[in-house]
């Protein structure tokens, strides 16, 4: 399935891919952007075609921007076209936690203390993957304790995980991290700085909002959740270097 067998390794300068192979950089900003896509897609029709109903708040206060949770399961239209989204892209998040796990296996000195960090961030990444579907698939309106189990999964889950993998690239090596790799270690910690930063404003914009009910305050609420969410997805984008000569051979699944 894997060229070479290895996915880390250099094939030679970035291979020409034809028929049944595809280059995995492709499938990762094409899976990669179909969640992005669907959030664009429901943010923007919530504040066109449902603004007065996706903004309002319990204590009816000034707001211009919907939360996630209001965009993605209040409404018909907004909910079909996320569920979709994820639901097409899920089967690909697994994958590349597939491929993941290979190319840490291959590229750091194993020790019992790496192996347990290693199932630990694979425990992390799959729990992440099935809290998104949980909280997309099942609507805060729909059942609200189920809904907010999922998120809170998601989002603890999601945020070890990202920690774990900074981590996991400062430990020891069989072989010196290459440029593209480096480029995706600096990613990933600038990413995952600003998404604590922005889920401790998140929070603190929560907070405030129900303690005051002031003006504005739910709308930067809504923003700082857009920040975590959003580079939630740039995080898990830089697969895009981690993976960059790895080639797929179509064949081998269609063999199956």
């Amino acid at each position: 399935m894997l060229e070479n067998d290895l996915p880390y390794k250099s094939l030679g300068g970035g291979p020409r891919v034809s028929g049944r192979r595809v280059l995995f950089r492709r499938v990762v900003l094409a899976t990669l952007a179909l969640p992005l896509g669907g959030f664009c897609f429901c943010v923007g029709w919530s504040l066109l075609y449902n603004f007065e109903k996706a903004t309002s708040t319990h204590c009816e206060v000034t707001n211009y921007l919907p939360s996630i949770s209001a965009t993605i399961g209040s409404f018909r239209v907004q909910r079909r076209v996320w569920k979709v989204a994820i639901a097409m892209h899920a089967p690909f998040r697994f994958l590349f936690g597939y491929f993941y796990r290979e190319y840490w296996q291959e590229t750091l000195a194993l020790t019992s203390g790496v192996r347990l960090l290693l199932l630990l961030t694979q425990v992390l990444y799959v729990s992440e993957n099935l809290g998104l579907i949980g909280l997309s698939f099942v609507a805060s309106i729909d059942n609200f304790p189920f809904h907010k189990t999922c998120f809170i999964v998601f989002l603890a889950c999601g945020e070890l995980y990202m920690l774990c993998t900074c981590r996991l690239f400062r430990l020891p090596r069989q072989q010196r991290l290459t440029r593209r790799e480096l480029v995706s270690r600096r990613c990933k910690l600038g990413i995952f700085i600003f998404n604590i930063v922005s889920l401790a404003f998140c929070m603190y914009f929560y907070a405030r909002h129900n303690a005051h009910c002031e003006p504005y305050v739910y709308t930067l609420f809504a923003f700082s959740e857009y920040c975590v969410v959003l580079s939630n997805m740039a995080f898990h984008a830089t697969a895009y270097w981690d993976f960059y000569e790895l080639v797929v051979d179509l064949s081998t699944f269609t063999t199956l």
